[in-house]
């Protein structure tokens, strides 16, 4: 049996909020042993995985900062045989984390925590391959669950492997493009068979490949996300978020968090392009022919480091202190440096070092970026609806609405399916199913019980009318125009009918029985599209129904 949901939330959990310290057996075995048909698993059935403790003291992410944890379940009794996959978020207090963000994610430069997230996947896989041999390991499926920053890895990690059974991304980063097409050789040759020229492909252009090439690993992938939290509207150039369904929980009228990666407004007030060395030219190649503007490219870097100094410091101070901050580094980031409380101060330089800090606060004395971040921070109460917490709070809450987006095959286009009227229609076959059995009750009723009746209350009303013209022969004989008088030479002495009855004539009833047939395959197929449906409808809404888990 596959875990559910709400359990792999509360592994994800516990792995994420305490580390890898605490994911241990006791305490993986005491929160599976919540799902009734799990209770049987033992410690000898699970072998747990983590990035900083692999078999023999093996680390893996220690410089690159990703960390992540694989969970094996192997059951005989339960049939279980699956390993699962959870991805840690974006920890603000390491810096690996913050530079993977900014050019991992955003440009697809550095690919240190996705290469480690596969070096920890192949490693698990070997394993897991050893202990249980070659014929179970190919029954093996695959799980994975990242949050945030572990979003964008697992999912990542599902296209290139291509071997996930189901990939939840919760309030996750998108893919980057460039990543994949550098770590997917596939997906390489895909594209060269297609006659693209790799280094040379229009960002939109590259998504609707990638939707094409991996439309079978996109039906295994759901993103779960809080209406205006902070990281789905940033428009970031080749990346996307792959996968047939997106759910949405929250206030439908909350407005969506400032796209601080669009610089098409920065106008003539950026003065980035001054910093790029002559020889680069008014372009910057980021690899993959990313050729951008070199001022766009600067200030969704800069802009971008800004953004994590913003929230850091919004984890300590107001955002009246904030927006003093920012307003006050726009003359002179020295002086801004001071308005920091001496602790948050401190803390900052212990995260991000006194240089990261001082380019952020620098890049204020740009207009474009200062707007940019001016508005950040009229939003920020937004920040925490990037929280798991925030997420699960709002599901609970019955008055908060739910709603899915599909996406539409070979398209960027969501379809918008609200669950309301999910519910409606499912109703609405339940009902037509009912009618439907209720219409054949009545034709079977007829078939079986009403034309027999009726069949024998007409011979009834026959034979009635035989013996009344048996007891009257003369009468008879007159009625049929014969005459006969005393003087006829063969006189009749009475009149007998045969009163036994031919079984009903088989063409009385062929289209009856027709009718009944149509109504008895017409109830098949709407059970078994209605089953259908049920299915589809606990696949599409069960990361809504069960998600329940604390992620920081």
């Amino acid at each position: 049996m596959t875990l559910s949901p709400d359990i792999r939330n509360k592994l994800t959990s516990l792995q994420y909020e305490n580390g890898s310290d605490v994911f241990d057996t006791d305490s993986v075995l005491e929160i599976i042993h919540e799902q009734v048909d799990m209770t049987t698993v033992t410690s000898d059935d699970i072998r747990i995985y983590t990035s900083d403790n692999l078999e023999e003291g093996r680390q893996v992410g220690v410089e690159s900062g990703f960390d992540g944890a694989a969970l094996h379940i192997r059951n005989a009794k339960t049939g279980e045989n699956e390993v699962y996959y959870i991805f840690r978020g974006t920890e603000t207090e390491n810096i690996n984390d913050i530079i993977y963000d900014l050019t991992g994610i955003a440009t697809g430069t550095l690919k240190d925590q996705l290469d480690d997230a596969r070096v920890f996947y192949n490693e698990v896989e070997s394993s897991v391959k050893d202990n249980i041999g070659i014929h179970e390991y190919e029954e093996l499926r695959h799980h994975g669950d990242g949050h945030s920053l572990g979003g964008h890895l697992i999912v990542s990690l599902a296209l290139i492997e291509k071997d996930f059974a189901s990939v939840r991304g919760v309030n996750d980063a998108p893919v980057n493009l460039v990543q994949i097409v550098d770590l997917d050789l596939d997906f390489r040759r895909y594209l060269f068979t297609k006659g693209y020229e790799v280094n040379n492909i229009a960002p939109e252009e590259l998504q609707l490949l990638a939707r094409n090439f991996y439309a079978d690993e996109a039906k295994n992938i759901s993103h779960t996300r809080v209406r205006g939290e902070p990281l789905y509207p940033q428009t970031i150039p080749y990346t996307l978020y792959i996968g047939n369904d997106i759910y949405y929980i929250g206030d439908p009228n909350t407005l969506e968090f400032p796209n601080v990666f669009d610089s098409s407004n920065t106008g003539s007030g950026f003065r980035f392009a001054s910093l790029i060395s002559s020889p680069l030219g008014v372009f910057y190649d980021l690899g993959l022919g990313i050729k951008v503007k070199a001022d766009s490219y600067l200030y969704d870097f800069h802009v971008g480091r800004l953004m994590g100094l913003i929230g850091a410091m919004g984890e300590n101070m107001s955002v009246a202190e904030i927006t003093e901050v920012i307003e006050a580094a726009k003359d002179n980031p020295f002086a801004a440096l001071q308005l920091i409380p001496n602790a948050e101060y401190a803390r900052l330089i212990r995260t991000f070092g006194l240089s990261h800090l001082l380019e952020g606060l620098m890049a204020l004395s740009n207009t474009a970026v200062l707007g940019k971040a001016l508005d950040v921070v009229k939003h920020f109460d937004q920040m925490d609806l990037h929280s798991m917490q925030t997420l699960i709070d709002l599901y609970n809450d019955p008055n908060v609405q739910k709603v899915l987006y599909r996406l539409e095959p070979g398209t960027k286009n969501h379809i918008k399916l609200n669950i309301g009227t999910l519910f409606g229609a499912m109703r609405a076959m339940e009902e037509a199913l009912e009618r439907k059995r209720e219409a054949l009750g009545k034709l079977l009723q007829y078939r079986q019980f009403d034309v027999q009746e009726r069949v024998f209350e007409e011979r009834q009303r026959i034979e009635s009318m035989m013996s009344g013209k048996e007891a009257n022969w003369q009468a008879f004989l007159n009625e049929e125009g014969y005459k006969w008088t005393n003087d006829t030479i063969h006189k009749p002495t009475g009149v007998t009918f045969r009163k036994e009855f031919d079984p009903i004539n088989s063409h009385a009833l062929e289209q009856v029985d027709w009718i009944i047939e149509s109504y008895e395959l017409e109830i098949k197929e709407l059970e078994s599209m209605l089953s259908d449906y049920k299915e589809t409808m606990h696949v599409l809404f069960e990361t809504d129904e069960e998600l329940a888990a604390l992620i920081r």
